[in-house]
C-alpha cells in the first residue's frame, strides 16, 4: 500500500494540513498510522465525511463573542453564565474562553478555543474561535499561532453572504489589532451594520469604535488622511459618535461591550485634554470589569490612558491594578514582537510611561509649549523628554515618535 504525507493529502482533499491532523488524531481517516512524530496516510484513503447532525446544534447566539450578547447582563455573573450553558458544551467552551480572554487567562483561552475548534462545526464558533487564538496569539507573541488562527477563520463553514461579511470582518479586526486598518469592508468604515443579524450588532459597535479611534490616531499622526479631517479633528469628533452607542449598550445591559466603549471614549477623552470625562468612564467602566476579575480588558487599555486609569485602580481596588499592570506588561512586550515580526519593524519598548504620553503629543502635531500647558509641566521638561524619547528610539523627527505610542 502507498502512503503519503498529511501535507500531500491535505493538497489531494483541499483542506488545511491542521484540519487532517485533527481527522489523523481522532482516528477518522482510514488506514492512518504514526510513524515518529509524523501520520501516514493510504494514498487512496477517502475524506471523511463530518457528521452533520452531530454539529448542527447552532449557538445560542449569532455573534462573534456570545459574551458580548445578552447572555451576560450582570456584572459579576460571568460563573453562572457559563454554568447555565450546560447543556451546551460547544457554547459553553467558547463563552468561557471569551471570559478567560477577558480576565487576561490566555492558557486557558487557547485550551477553550481548541476544543471546540477541532469540531470544525458551524460558522459563528469557528469564527469565534479564530478570532479568539488570533487575540490569544497577541499575548503570548506567537506569530505561527497568529497565522494559524486566521485559516481557522477562513475555513469557517459561512452558507450566507452575511457570515461571509463577518469573516471579511473578523480578519480585518484582527489586522487592526497589530495596526492595519487597510482590510476593514467599506461597509464597515460607514457603520452601515443593519445587513449583520442583531445579536452581532453590540460587538460591531465596539469593533466600530475601535476602528474609529485608530483611525483618529493615524490621522493625529499625521500617518492616515482623511479628506477634509486633519490633526486632533477626527479625535475630537470621537468622543460624539461614541457616546450614543454606550447608551445603547446600557440598555441593552451587555457588559463586555460597555466596558469596552467606555474605556475606548476614556482614551478618546484623555487624548484631547478633556481628563475629567476620561475619569467619568474609566470609573464607570472599572464598576462593571471588578466583579468578575476582568483585569485582561482594562490592560489591553492601559497603554493609551497613561497614569489615568493606573490611578483610578489603585484607588478602588490595589490588588487589580497590580494584576492589570502585571498583565499589560506581558500583553505589551509579546503583542511587540509579535507586531514586529509581521511588520518587519523594530518598535521599541524603551520609553516610560510619561517618555510615552509626551512623545504621543508631539506626535500629534502639538508645540512643546502646548504640551507643557496641557501636562502642567515646564517647557524645557517636555524639550528634555522628547530628546531622550528620540535618542531611545532613534527617530529625527518628532513626528516619527508616532510608531512607538
Amino acid at each position: 500500500m502507498e502512503y503519503i504525507t498529511v501535507k500531500e493529502i491535505a493538497q489531494k482533499w483541499n483542506i488545511s494540513t491542521r484540519r487532517v491532523q485533527i481527522l489523523c488524531s481522532q482516528g477518522r481517516i482510514r488506514g492512518v498510522y504514526r510513524f515518529g512524530k509524523s501520520w501516514m496516510i493510504p494514498a487512496d484513503a477517502p475524506l471523511p465525511t463530518i457528521d452533520k447532525k452531530k454539529n448542527a446544534l447552532p449557538l445560542p447566539r449569532k455573534s462573534p463573542f456570545l459574551n458580548m450578547t445578552d447572555l451576560y447582563t450582570s456584572p459579576g455573573s460571568a460563573e453562572e453564565c457559563i454554568e447555565a450553558l450546560a447543556s451546551h458544551k460547544e457554547a459553553q467552551a467558547l463563552f468561557a474562553a471569551e471570559i478567560a480572554y477577558s480576565r487576561g487567562e490566555i492558557d486557558d483561552v487557547i485550551k477553550h478555543a481548541s476544543e471546540f475548534l477541532s469540531s470544525h462545526s458551524g460558522f459563528y464558533a469557528v469564527n469565534a474561535g479564530g478570532m479568539l487564538l488570533a487575540l490569544a496569539a497577541m499575548w503570548k507573541g506567537d506569530i505561527n499561532l497568529y497565522r494559524q488562527a486566521k485559516i481557522h477563520i477562513c475555513e469557517a463553514p459561512w452558507k450566507s453572504v452575511e457570515e461571509k461579511q463577518i469573516m471579511s470582518l473578523s480578519l480585518a479586526c484582527i489586522d487592526s489589532a497589530v495596526r492595519d486598518i487597510s482590510n476593514y469592508p467599506e461597509w464597515f468604515r460607514r457603520g452601515q451594520f443593519e445587513h449583520l443579524h442583531p445579536d452581532s450588532h453590540p460587538a460591531a459597535k465596539v469593533f466600530y469604535i475601535k476602528y474609529l479611534f485608530i483611525s483618529a490616531q493615524e490621522v493625529a499622526k499625521g500617518a492616515h488622511s482623511i479628506p477634509d479631517i486633519t490633526g486632533m479633528g477626527m479625535m475630537r469628533m470621537l468622543p460624539y459618535i461614541a457616546e450614543p452607542l454606550i447608551s445603547r449598550v446600557v440598555a441593552e445591559r451587555v457588559i463586555i461591550p460597555e466596558i469596552h466603549l467606555r474605556l475606548i471614549v476614556a482614551a478618546a477623552y484623555h487624548q484631547i485634554g478633556d481628563d475629567e470625562s476620561a475619569v467619568m468612564h474609566i470609573d464607570k467602566a472599572i464598576a462593571l470589569a471588578l466583579p468578575d476579575r476582568l483585569y485582561g480588558i482594562l490592560a489591553e487599555y492601559r497603554r493609551n490612558l497613561d497614569t489615568i486609569l493606573d490611578d483610578r485602580l489603585m484607588e478602588r481596588d490595589k490588588e487589580a491594578f497590580l494584576r492589570t499592570k502585571e498583565l499589560h506588561k506581558e500583553m505589551l512586550a509579546s503583542w511587540t514582537r509579535l507586531h514586529n515580526s509581521l511588520h518587519s519593524k523594530n518598535i521599541s519598548l524603551a520609553l516610560t510611561v510619561r517618555e510615552r504620553e509626551i512623545s504621543r503629543l508631539a506626535a500629534f502635531g502639538l508645540s512643546n509649549a502646548e504640551i507643557a500647558k496641557r501636562l502642567n509641566i515646564a517647557v524645557s521638561t517636555v524639550r528634555k523628554i522628547i530628546l531622550v524619547a528620540m535618542n531611545k528610539t532613534g527617530t529625527d523627527k518628532r513626528r516619527e515618535l508616532g510608531a512607538f505610542v
